[in-house]
């Protein structure tokens, strides 16, 4: 099995949602009214990704360290969280 671990910044929008994302899986976004319904679904989310990569013979992005992630946030609340998948 594969240990791997990513980065996914979380945002909340203007209206009050969630939105997460796996910047070194740009195929995953998550939207939801909670944090907490973001982070369930952005885990499992990210799991079936990999798993399908995985299936599929293609390679897995490495994932960057946290300073390389961009810190740019304006007006913008958000938090970091680290995705353990294994």
């Amino acid at each position: 099995m594969l240990d791997a671990s990513y980065y996914s910044i979380i945002e909340r929008t203007k209206d009050g949602r969630f939105t997460a994302s796996v910047p070194d899986l740009p195929s995953v976004t998550i939207t939801g009214d909670t944090e907490e319904e973001v982070i369930r679904t952005l885990s499992q989310t990210v799991r079936q990704c990999v798993r399908e990569m995985i299936i599929n013979g293609q390679p897995v992005p490495k994932a960057r360290p946290i300073d390389q992630l961009s810190r740019e946030s304006g007006e913008r609340q958000i938090h970091r969280l680290l995705l353990l998948i294994g």
